[in-house]
């Protein structure tokens, strides 16, 4: 397997583990944030200190950003995978 389909595949893995994980995440910390707060408008976590709307913020968009890889990755497969193997005849 060349260099490029190595890429190729891990990119994919890693963007189709990022759509699973990601809304899982969110929901773990949307339920840290009704039970770790006095208020659902407070985001500051009374246990840990960290701001849980930031968290919840950057989760959707990790989970926005690997649907949008995947989709692309999947799109250009045969321009992106083409490309080597012509190179290599």
């Amino acid at each position: 397997m060349n260099k490029i389909k190595l890429i190729y595949f891990s990119l994919v893995v890693i963007s189709i583990l990022g759509i699973l994980v990601a809304p899982y995440g969110i929901v773990n910390t949307m339920v840290s944030l009704k039970y770790e707060t006095e208020n659902i408008q407070d985001c500051v976590s009374n246990v840990s200190g960290k701001n849980l709307c930031d968290t919840i913020r950057n989760l959707k968009i990790i989970f926005v950003f690997c649907l949008l890889l995947l989709v692309c990755l999947i799109y250009f497969r045969k321009k992106i995978l083409k490309r080597k193997s012509n190179k290599e005849d």
